[in-house]
């Protein structure tokens, strides 16, 4: 499944590295620490890691930028494997919030990048189509997506010599979020021409055009979005859902009524404590959201009443990136000692301010259910024996085999107390050692400076023309050091 290619082979510490973690994966243990000194390339040991174990992988990274490095160098290693980067897609994000001290509430404002918009996408049909995936990922896993089973269920497999209802495969992607075609082609939209239908999938830069004959579909051709040149030719295709947050409107009336029941009682509450402008405030809101769902089926903030449509109202973990694994996966943490935290301050950062939207009337309270998830709730979704202490009251109970590799040149404290092993990785691959240190004494002694200086110029004496220049100099302009 997973063939790593590489024309080198591990070196130094890496080749007993490699084989103690994946005798102690085999042998039952589950949360292991690669310390491994910088420079000795832990990103090769991962990969022979990944090829030994052949298990679907997610690599956690602190920042984007990493993540696009570790991403570029997976997909190297794996040229016929599925590697994906699964990040945050704004350019810009600038969350809703209420600064309460200064009475200033600020809009969301947020510009998409469209190509890891697609990048995500791609990453979740993946997950749901094969099993050699590499995910590599950023905080950005902790937040939530549409349920696996939702957005596997909203996907579209054509195939030759069926038979289809043109209006009702156009009826379909209207429901996956594709759009009809209007000015410049873009990903997610289709147009029909006659017999032929044309889907610019959201998951890649390919144009399928379907043929048909009446009914039935004579051919599938993948091409050019730009030039509608022919790429190639295929006898059937899955189109996946233009967008990672599908909603499920069977029961919108229904879900309406709810979120009406809520505003009520939440203004009931406001005015019961005299808040009067609070309670205008979300009666405003709400209504008019409730009024532009109901006809456009879409608002700006519609994230805020997702629980609804995903019946996540008690505070239930929301589904992400970790659901779409199966249970048994590899997950590796990449610079532990900086992801850890990242993932356990990130959660708080936003109930915090999902708190003061809701004190304030600016959101319903079932506003805060979402959110990313919490880290107790990921270690207890991941392994149980991930000991995480947690008091949350509703968390998941399946539990996964999830084996887990944090990865650090100085792992922390957690990292070292959960781990049942430490393996070590010390010697470079070039076999060159990080020169010799020595830590002087303060004492002031210009002597011993002095003696040391001379004994390294006996053994470089390339140095002693830069050190006679640097005395020159100094005492030519010793006014400017003082």
């Amino acid at each position: 499944m997973f063939t790593l290619s590489s024309s080198y082979q591990p070196a130094g510490d890496q080749p007993e590295a490699i084989r103690q973690i994946v005798d102690w994966f085999e042998q039952g243990e589950n949360i292991l620490t690669l310390l491994g000194a910088t420079g000795t390339w832990k990103t090769f040991t991962m990969a022979n890691v990944i090829e030994k174990l052949q298990k679907p992988t997610l690599v956690l990274s602190h920042n984007k930028t990493l993540a696009a490095q570790l991403a570029t160098e997976f997909k190297h290693f794996f040229p016929n494997n599925a590697v994906h980067y699964f990040v945050s897609y704004f350019d810009y994000y600038q969350p809703e919030s209420y600064l309460a001290d200064k009475g200033l509430y600020i809009e969301k404002e947020a510009t998409i990048n469209k190509e890891i918009e697609m990048f995500r996408l791609s990453t979740m049909a993946s997950l749901l189509s094969r099993e050699d995936v590499i995910v590599v990922s950023s905080v950005s896993a902790l937040y939530g997506l549409w349920s696996r089973e939702f957005f596997a269920n909203n996907r579209l497999f054509v195939e030759c010599g069926k038979e289809y209802d043109v209006d009702e495969l156009k009826q379909q992607l209207i429901r996956m979020q594709y759009k009809p075609l209007h000015g410049t082609l873009e990903a997610g939209m289709f147009a029909i021409h006659g017999e032929m239908l044309d889907i610019y999938a959201s998951t890649d830069k390919h144009l399928r055009r379907l043929y048909f004959n009446d009914t039935k579909l004579e051919r599938i051709q993948l091409r050019d979005p730009l030039t509608f040149a022919p790429i190639d030719t295929v006898n059937r295709c899955t189109i996946w859902p233009a967008t990672q947050f599908l909603q499920n409107l069977d029961d919108l009336a229904d879900i309406l009524k709810q979120m009406e029941q809520e505003l009520n009682d939440r203004v009931k509450w406001f005015t019961k404590q005299g808040m009067l402008v609070e309670a205008q405030r979300l009666q405003k809101r709400v209504m008019y959201d409730i009024k532009m769902i109901q006809e456009t089926w879409f608002v700006n903030g519609i994230e805020n009443y997702s629980p609804y449509f995903e019946k996540r109202l008690d505070n239930a973990p929301p589904n992400t990136i970790f659901d779409y694994f199966p249970d048994d996966f590899l997950l590796i943490i990449d610079e532990s000692h900086m992801t850890i935290p990242q993932f356990q301050w990130m959660p708080k950062a936003d109930r915090s301010r999902k708190t003061a939207l809701v004190d304030y009337g600016f959101r319903l309270p079932s506003a805060a259910a979402h959110r990313p998830l919490w880290f107790s709730e990921l270690t207890t979704k991941l392994q149980r024996t991930w000991r995480e202490e947690s008091l949350h009251p509703v968390l998941r109970t399946e539990t996964k085999k999830t084996k887990t590799l944090f990865v650090s040149a100085t792992p922390a404290q957690y990292e070292l107390d959960m781990s049942t092993q430490i393996i070590q990785q010390i010697i470079r691959p070039t076999g060159l050692l990080d020169p010799i240190t020595y830590v002087y004494p303060k004492s002031w002694s210009y002597e011993l400076l002095n003696a040391s200086i001379q004994k390294v110029c006996k053994k470089n004496p390339s140095l002693v023309p830069l050190l006679q220049w640097y005395e020159d100099h100094l005492q030519k302009n010793h006014h400017l050091f003082w």
